[in-house]
């Protein structure tokens, strides 16, 4: 395997962790009775339009499709994360990094 090849799935395989977390994160803030019913709806949504294999605009559509999850999803993510306190943010954080490691050590040990 080439070094380019080495470096190119070392940065892929970190933005995927830091899209699962903050999905994960997310997804574990929605579940907050403490948040405004707004704010978890939102979280919501941006949480099922990430998972959800249906597009606002079609990737088939030269290049509005690509740009579409390209700008909106960050744009998504950056909102919600603004609109929940920072305090209950940790809180998530720390739950889905938690839970992703203890994912990744099961698959790990399963492997083996």
């Amino acid at each position: 395997m080439g070094i380019i090849t080495m470096v190119l799935k070392a940065l892929l395989k970190g933005r995927f962790y830091k899209l699962q977390l903050h999905t994960k994160t997310l997804s574990l803030a929605s579940k907050r009775s403490d948040l405004p019913l707004y704010t978890r709806l939102f979280a919501a949504f941006v949480v099922i339009y990430v998972l959800s294999p249906i597009d606002l605009i079609p990737c088939f559509v030269p290049v509005l499709g690509i740009i579409d999850d390209i700008i909106l999803i960050p744009l998504g993510f950056i909102f919600v994360m603004k609109m929940i306190p920072k305090h209950i943010m940790n809180e998530c954080r720390n739950q889905a990094e938690q839970m992703l490691l203890s994912k990744n050590n099961t698959t790990v040990s399963a492997e083996a």
